[in-house]
């Protein structure tokens, strides 16, 4: 199997997902949008991986250059090969299709998830493929400050108390997810250092018991995250 995968910037690569695919005999073509690049014809690979990054789906050309090379192919794959979303591949996928993505506000304060929940699956969450041999609440890593409203015709199938919107399927093979599940320790680490600003920025954030946290949840992101590739791979 070929999946491609975009990545926006160095430090959000796939992480326990290209040691999956290692594994399992994957090969995953990787687009770095920070360098001069080429989008390949969605025809030559089996699914589409969408990762992280720090801007946002509003933000301009100057921020995002590469976004919309990237909405008109997520337009031309849809529905032709399994694509997942994480964090900003989530709110990518909300907004082709056709839902607003926006910065999470509660109360007139702005709210940010950042360091490791719980997020509940739904009625729906539970039996769908994709979280098969899960049990709710299922623990994250989240690294966000934007949400997006549940795009019509879509199920949604993970929520928190914080941000409603954390992860939904459109029609049978397509999968945004608000949270991480493919970060390794020391990505999460090198996180804290490049998003230092960010993360204290009205937002009380411990770096040390996140990084305390990252090496005690390490085998069970690996975990996770194989059996969600696991899923995801029975799509194709």
């Amino acid at each position: 199997m070929k999946f491609l995968v975009f990545q926006h910037v160095p430090h959000e690569h796939p992480g326990l997902i290209a040691k999956y695919a290692e594994r399992k005999g994957i090969q995953l073509n990787i687009i770095e949008f920070w360098k001069p690049y080429k989008i390949p014809d969605y025809k030559d690979f089996n699914a589409l991986v969408i990762m992280g990054g720090p801007m946002g789906v509003y933000d301009g050309k100057d921020i995002f250059p590469s976004k919309e090379d990237e909405i008109s192919f997520i337009k031309n794959a849809l529905g032709k090969i399994p694509i997942m979303g994480f964090c900003l591949g989530s709110q990518l996928l909300a907004y082709v299709l056709g839902a607003q993505v926006y910065p999470n506000v509660i109360n007139g304060k702005r709210i940010k998830e950042i360091g490791y929940y719980n997020v509940e699956l739904s009625k729906d969450g539970l039996t769908d493929q994709i979280f098969r041999n899960f049990k709710s609440p299922i623990k994250v890593l989240q690294w966000h400050g934007d949400a997006f409203d549940l795009p019509d015709g879509s199920i949604l199938l993970a929520t928190s108390v914080d941000c409603k919107n954390q992860a939904f399927r459109y029609r049978n093979k397509t999968y945004g997810m608000l949270f991480h599940n493919e970060f390794t320790p020391e990505m999460v680490k090198q996180l804290i250092e490049i998003d230092k600003g960010w993360i204290h920025k009205d937002f009380s954030f411990n770096e040390e018991k996140v990084k305390k946290e990252a090496a005690e949840y390490k085998s069970l992101m690996e975990e996770q995250c194989n059996k969600l590739f696991d899923n995801f791979t029975s799509l194709v």
